[in-house]
């Protein structure tokens, strides 16, 4: 049998996207079709799970979901609330969702006491972050001296490499990408300040910024700054981190 990996979906609200199909009053869940892509191509069966108001704070439901799966996945999306890690909405802060951010996080809580392998990208990655009791640089595009990397590449394709990375030796990501130059895309203008206690970082931008961290601790706890789905199906070498990710997965179910 495919291992089973679950993504959470976001709620677009009807004034984002009702009008698009007459459909006023109408909510929406969304998440991109490249995750489910990438885990599919990795081997395993995606399986979406929308954000449910009606059970935010419903333990059980939320354990009896993530007993149905072998491992979750914490997708991008929108800015996280800035109050989660001690600070306040700045200039530049974009759109927040302190639902979903606490509908994620809780799901995040239950499957580590779970124990179930975890991936975060983008948002998911600073999410984890959180945490473990990180803190986010707000805005890191807006103030030219913080970078000349151009963190929210939005003029390119989605697949093209922005930047190179420095991974760090002796972690899982040394590990899943040993032997190869990797570079990747860039579509954040939020970046990790504070490293969460307990995290290793893994991987960092030419200009020092936070790529990825994982807790070495911890079955499988993975978080990239990165997009490696958008370029799964173009790069093989993004392709690996969801192949390890899944492998790791069937292993451990076993």
């Amino acid at each position: 049998m495919y291992p089973k990996i679950l993504i959470t979906s976001f709620k677009v609200p009807t004034e984002k996207m009702g009008e698009q199909y007459s459909l006023g009053g109408v909510d929406f869940s969304l998440v991109t079709q490249d995750y489910s892509e990438s885990l599919s191509m990795a081997g395993a069966i995606p399986l979406i799970m929308p954000y449910l108001e009606s059970r935010i704070d419903d333990k059980k439901y939320i354990r009896e979901v993530l007993d149905e799966v072998d491992g979750v996945i914490l997708p991008g999306g929108s800015d996280i609330d800035p109050s989660l890690y001690n600070s306040y909405p700045e200039k530049n802060l974009g759109d927040i969702s302190p639902e979903r951010d606490r509908w994620e996080l809780k799901i995040l809580e239950m499957a580590v006491e779970m124990k179930k392998p975890i991936l975060g990208i983008c948002r998911g990655f600073q999410l984890i972050n959180i945490y473990y009791g990180g803190s986010l640089k707000v805005d890191v595009c807006g103030n030219n001296d913080e970078s000349k990397i151009p963190h929210m590449a939005l003029m390119v394709p989605k697949y093209y490499k922005t930047h190179q990375l420095e991974i760090k030796e002796n972690t899982r990501l040394a590990k899943v990408l040993a032997g190869n130059e990797v570079a990747v895309n860039s579509y954040h203008h939020q970046a990790v300040d504070k490293v969460g206690e307990g995290l290793t970082v893994s991987a960092v931008a030419p200009d020092g910024f936070v790529e990825a961290v994982e807790d070495k601790n911890y079955p499988y706890l993975l978080g990239v700054q990165w997009h490696p789905e958008m370029m799964a199906a173009k790069d093989p070498i993004q392709l690996k981190l969801f192949k390890d990710f899944v492998d790791f997965v069937d292993r451990s179910r076993n």
